[in-house]
């Protein structure tokens, strides 16, 4: 994926990020602009002439900061939440936010662990002790995790990590999600009951949910008082789901044996806050937000979250758009390899068929696809359609609203009929017809107005419409080559001998506009048209 035919892009990067993230962005054509350590003043002098902002979790991404960015299309947090940006706020300008929600699932979850055992085994003391030249067994004697209860509060991605390897362990497993099925339950042999009933059996509890209006604050006092005093409590998740001053209150109070935190509700918290006075208690092992910071983890969320923004940059839809439809569920192993299908077949559409007007779409999903909701291929068909068509700030956070003020309709349907793919998506408009699918992750468009073809929309490309004569491919490729366009592709199809054909090529660069006369001149040549998909 690089730039083609297109102005630099330029992305600015506030805070520490892995260099195969940075070297991502480099082989991609965008040029990276590093504010690392630098004051926020910098930070918003530079994002005068930025398209992207990378962050991790201590620069403030607010509507003043976004307001800088005139020309900014994404802003990307290397790692899980986004609890730092305005979300609402990107969403307004159009611009789309990024996370990296499955990077630092491992870290994460072998983070829990090592509390988990540190509690249970008191590890830290016992090191600490020995440093001091203290040799005292007795009061190291730990407690096993084989056979205890272990109660999750969230069965995402994390909480089904912890419980798979929790059964390698022996524990007993029980959960709270309100948004999972019993079946994902199942499939991690977890018996799901409420929050009450999870804090009450458990010996111990770990946390692994977002902080959101409906989390804040979960875990309080009253939640505090259902567990049994020898039970442990641990949280890898968010600091402000758990109400800091309740949990110093349990411990003191004895209500609780222990707790072991990754993070708490203001990072770093200051010197008189609760945060503090819990790094400091005698019944607390925590550790300053670890949680995703292993080596391996840092960069795996680079290198990923950097192919999400120069995918954005490139015009291509995202993968982990934090403010956009994503497909979810088990159908989203199928409809993701398709929103770039479906973003393909919006810049497509207008190159092709030069309609004088934009008419009605209607977009088949076809196989496979048939049942997927059809939302975020929509949205990346239109932030296609509307970038090669209008010169508004377009994206998937935007494209949906602007279509409705343009007064663009796009209807999907599904179609699990006989068909030579898979899945496909069918794009039918105004008498034009163009099917496409994916192919090992690569758009392909395989049908133009019922001739068969197999093409990579992406990139400058040549599409001719001719009479199928002895001689044509030789004639085209001789000019092409005369004006030193190299050919990377070529696809001829026909439906008859001797009939209308057609003649798709993907070139290094786009022909210049003397090379397509010359082009067209070429006797039994209809017409030919120069398209940067």
């Amino acid at each position: 994926m690089h730039q083609s035919g297109l102005s630099r892009k330029r992305v600015v990067v506030a805070e520490p990020f892995a260099e195969r993230g940075l070297a991502v962005l480099r082989d991609a054509g965008i040029e990276v602009d590093s504010r690392v350590g630098r004051s926020r003043d910098e930070l918003v002098a530079a994002l005068a002439e930025a398209d992207g902002l990378i962050v991790r979790s201590e620069t403030r991404v607010d509507r003043e900061l976004l307001a800088a960015g005139p020309r900014l299309s994404v802003v990307a947090r290397a790692g899980v939440g986004v609890d730092a940006i305005d979300v609402e706020a990107a969403t307004d300008a159009g611009i789309l936010v990024l996370n990296t929600p499955g990077a630092n699932t491992i870290a994460a979850t072998e983070q829990t662990f090592a509390l988990m055992l540190s509690l249970m085994r008191r590890t830290p003391a016992a090191v600490q002790q020995l440093r001091e030249g203290i040799w005292d067994r007795k009061n190291l004697i730990g407690t096993e995790l084989y056979g205890k209860t272990l109660g999750i509060v969230g069965l995402g991605r994390i909480g089904g990590n912890v419980a798979t390897r929790a059964k390698a362990f022996g524990m007993n497993l029980l959960a709270h999600d309100p948004y999972i099925t019993a079946a994902r339950a199942d499939t991690f042999d977890v018996r799901l009951v409420d929050l009450e009933t999870l804090l009450r059996e458990s010996d111990l509890v770990t946390l692994h949910v977002p902080l959101t209006p409906q989390t804040l604050g979960m875990i309080d006092g009253a939640k505090l008082r259902l567990m049994r005093p020898h039970a442990y409590f641990v949280n890898c998740a968010r600091g402000g789901v758990i109400v800091e001053r309740d949990l110093l209150d349990a411990l003191d109070a004895g209500a609780l044996a222990g707790a072991a935190i990754d993070v708490v509700a203001q990072e770093p918290p200051p010197a008189d806050g609760t945060g503090a006075a819990l790094h400091r208690h005698p019944k607390v092992f925590a550790t300053p937000h670890l949680g995703g910071s292993t080596h391996e983890a840092l960069a795996r969320i680079a290198a990923e979250l950097a192919e999400d923004v120069a995918r954005v940059l490139l015009g291509a839809p995202a993968t982990g758009a934090v403010n956009a439809p994503v497909p979810d569920g088990p159908e989203a192993a199928r409809a993701i390899p398709f929103l770039e299908v479906a973003y393909r077949l919006g810049r497509f559409y207008p190159q092709y068929a030069r309609a004088p007007r934009l008419p009605g779409f209607a977009l088949v999903l076809g196989g496979q696809l048939a049942d997927v909701p059809p939302d975020s291929l929509i949205r990346a068909f239109l932030s296609g359609l509307l970038q090669a068509t209008t010169d508004r700030r377009v994206s998937v956070v935007n494209a949906e609203a602007i279509a409705h003020e343009l007064g663009i309709v796009v209807e999907a349907r599904g179609d699990a009929g006989a068909s030579a793919y898979a899945a496909s998506l069918r794009l039918l408009a105004a008498g034009t017809s163009i099917t496409a699918t994916s192919v090992a992750g690569s758009p392909r468009i395989v049908e133009l107005d019922g001739y068969e073809i197999d093409a990579t929309p992406v990139g400058p490309m040549l599409l001719t419409q001719h009479r199928d004569v002895p001689g044509m491919i030789g004639r085209v490729g001789t000019i092409l080559g005369d004006a030193h366009v190299n050919i990377s592709t070529m696809q001829v199809s026909r439906n008859t001998v001797g009939g209308d054909a057609i003649m798709v090529l993907s070139t290094d660069r786009a022909a210049d506009e003397t090379t397509l006369a010359a082009l067209r001149a070429v006797p039994g040549i209809g017409s030919v048209r120069s398209l940067d998909a």
